[in-house]
């Protein structure tokens, strides 16, 4: 579970380092454009799916402490889809065309907010996860 997050992470971060190269452009590309938010979404689905289904059921016996951080980090991830899905259905294809400066300052608060999420995961779960290898290994 633990090398499966870490790598899905690790792949969300480069697709996000590709968005912000094919955002940082003067003009739009909307191939590229298309290509590198589909990525994005994508990976981030996979990683929300491994976390949900497979990280946090496994998780259901942590204690008190650990519980309440995971708890608060639940929580912190519907805020996060929800502003995730906001973004997608304001900035369409039509939207982005029409306002590229606008939609470069929103795309760059957007990314920032998923870095800074998986840094949370991260500070969160790896730990967790990471005792319980050692344990199982035991």
């Amino acid at each position: 579970m633990l090398s499966q997050l870490m790598r899905l992470h690790d792949e969300l971060r480069e697709a996000i380092r590709h968005l912000a190269i094919v955002v940082g452009e003067p003009t739009l590309d909307k191939d590229a454009l298309s290509s590198a938010r589909l990525r994005v979404t994508k990976l981030s689905r996979q990683r929300r799916s491994l976390i949900q289904c497979t990280v946090l059921p496994s998780l259901h016996d942590v204690p008190p402490q650990e519980a309440e951080r995971i708890d608060q980090l639940v929580l912190e991830a519907s805020g996060l889809a929800v502003a995730s899905s906001e973004h997608i259905a304001r900035w369409t294809m039509a939207a982005i065309s029409a306002d590229w400066t606008g939609y470069q300052r929103a795309s760059a608060e957007m990314r920032a907010s998923m870095l800074k999420r998986i840094r949370l995961e991260a500070a969160v779960l790896y730990p967790i996860l990471e005792a319980r290898a050692r344990q199982e290994a035991a």
